[in-house]
């Protein structure tokens, strides 16, 4: 396996985090289903999330080139979004999605209702290049998760699109 770096993304790497991410999750079955082969919308509001959201987002590298990303968050933050950010960030996800944003909305009403009532780390959105996936860049990342939960003796949650 390649010697893969798990560290903070960088404000600047942020972009192409967003652009890895919309590659590697364009073909997840709910995402297909919001965003209709649009990726370029889909790389829109990854970037929104990784800028805006609270949360923390690692990459994994190789040879200094970003293969992997990953985003957590502390619960309740996220479900829940103080009004005024949420106010904030509406018009710029509605700009970001146009017609698309009912059924995003439909599916996070879903995924948000499936969410722990009780403390955990929500982990998501990951993703790999499709290029490189089935080289272990993936566990790498949920393995550097685990490590960071391990650590403050906390809980996990991750919402996949498959059962």
């Amino acid at each position: 396996m390649p010697d893969i770096v798990i560290e903070p993304a960088r404000p600047e790497e942020l972009p192409e985090a967003a652009e890895l991410l919309s590659h590697a999750m364009i073909s997840n079955p709910e995402t297909a289903a919001v965003f209709r082969e649009r990726r370029d919308r889909l790389e829109r509001v990854f970037e929104i999330m990784l800028k805006r959201l609270p949360g923390e987002v690692f990459v994994a590298k190789d040879a200094g080139r970003i293969v992997g990303a990953m985003r957590w968050v502390e619960w309740p933050h996220c479900v829940e979004l103080p009004f005024l950010k949420y106010m904030t960030l509406l018009p710029l996800m509605i700009w970001a999605m146009k017609d698309m944003f009912p059924r995003a909305m439909k599916l996070q009403s879903t995924w948000a209702g499936r969410d722990p009532k009780k403390p955990h780390w929500h982990l998501g959105p990951v993703g790999v290049l499709p290029e490189r996936q089935g080289q272990g860049i993936g566990s790498r990342l949920l393995e550097h998760f685990c490590d960071h939960l391990d650590g403050l003796g906390a809980a996990g949650y991750l919402e996949t699109g498959t059962r």
